[in-house]
C-alpha cells in the first residue's frame, strides 16, 4: 500500500513545479495579490498547485512510450507500478478542484482557466496531441507552460492591462518556447525511438540545435521594450551589458550532446533575474 500511494504520488512530479510557480508568483507580485484578503490568497495558491499537479499527472498518462525509453524513470506508469485508469482519475481530480474553485474569482478567470487546462491536456492526449505536432507543440507549451502562470495572478486580482503587461507576457511566451526546444532536445533519443513526431523529431537535431541557440541569442531583445518604455536610461545600459556578456557566453558555448544542453541553463537563471528585477521596478 505504502509503495503504490508513493507511485501515485509521483505522477505529480513536485521537483519539477518550481518554474511555473515561479512565474505565477511573479504575476502575483506584478498583480499586487499580498493586498488582497489572505482567503484570497490562500485560494489562488491552491488553484495553482491543483494545475500544476493535473498538467503533469495527465502528461504521466500519456507519455509512456517515450517515458520508458527514458533512463530516469520519472513516470511510474510507464514502469507498470500504477494502473493506468487509477492514475487517469487521480489526475483529473486536482484540475476539477481548480476549475471549481476558480469560479470563486468570476466567469472571466473560469473560462481562462479551461482553455489553460484544455490545451495543457491536449498538449499529451490524443487525438489532438500536440506534443507530436511540429511547431504547434512549442507554440501550445508557449501558451499553457509560460503565459497561462504569468496571466493567472492578473486576472484574478483584477489588473488593468497595460504595455508592461503585453511585453512581459510576450517575454514569457517565447522563453517557454524556448525551453520546451530544448527539453524536446534533451529528450529526442527516447522521443524518436518512441516515434514522437516532435518539432526536433521531424526538423532535425542539427538544425533545432541552431535553431535554439539563436532563440536563446535573441531572448533578451523580448524585454528591450519594456525598458525602452518605462525605466531610466542608466537601468537600460545596465541591461545591455548583461545582454552582452550572455551573448557571449551562448557563442562560445557548444551543444553536441544531452548534457551540454544543461549549460542553456545559465538561460534559466538570468530570465529568472531578469524578470525578477523587472518585477521588483514595476512594484516598487
Amino acid at each position: 500500500m505504502g509503495k503504490n500511494l508513493k507511485s501515485y504520488l509521483k505522477i505529480f512530479r513536485i521537483t519539477e513545479w518550481r518554474a511555473y510557480f515561479l512565474m505565477a508568483f511573479l504575476g502575483f507580485l506584478v498583480a499586487k495579490g499580498f493586498l488582497f484578503p489572505l482567503m484570497d490568497i490562500f485560494i489562488f495558491f491552491v488553484l495553482i498547485i491543483s494545475f500544476l499537479a493535473f498538467g503533469f499527472a495527465v502528461n504521466n498518462c500519456f507519455d509512456t512510450k517515450e517515458d520508458k525509453n527514458r533512463n530516469d524513470k520519472i513516470n511510474p506508469l510507464a514502469e507498470k507500478e500504477i494502473k493506468f485508469k487509477n492514475t487517469f482519475i487521480l489526475s483529473i481530480l486536482p484540475g476539477f478542484l481548480g476549475l471549481t474553485l476558480s469560479l470563486i474569482f468570476g466567469w472571466k478567470v473560469f473560462l481562462f482557466c479551461l482553455a489553460g487546462l484544455t490545451v495543457s491536456f491536449f498538449y499529451s492526449a490524443p487525438p489532438l496531441r500536440f506534443k507530436g505536432r511540429p511547431v504547434l507543440d512549442l507554440i501550445s507549451h508557449g501558451f499553457f507552460a509560460g503565459v497561462f502562470w504569468f496571466a493567472l495572478p492578473l486576472l484574478v486580482f483584477k489588473s488593468e492591462w497595460n504595455l508592461f503587461h503585453y511585453f512581459l507576457s510576450l517575454s514569457i511566451f517565447y522563453l517557454s518556447l524556448t525551453l520546451e526546444l530544448r527539453n524536446h532536445l534533451e529528450d529526442f533519443d527516447s522521443d524518436k525511438e518512441a516515434d514522437l513526431k516532435t518539432f526536433v523529431c521531424v526538423f532535425g537535431k542539427n538544425f533545432s540545435e541552431r535553431l535554439l541557440q539563436l532563440l536563446a541569442l535573441l531572448f533578451p531583445l523580448t524585454i528591450f521594450p519594456v525598458f525602452l518604455l518605462d525605466f531610466p536610461k542608466h537601468l537600460f545600459l545596465f541591461f545591455v551589458s548583461i545582454l552582452i556578456f550572455l551573448f557571449f557566453f551562448q557563442f562560445l558555448q557548444k551543444s553536441k550532446t544531452k548534457e551540454d544542453y544543461k549549460s542553456y541553463r545559465a538561460l534559466d537563471f538570468y530570465s529568472i533575474f531578469l524578470f525578477s528585477f523587472l518585477v521588483v521596478l514595476n512594484v516598487f
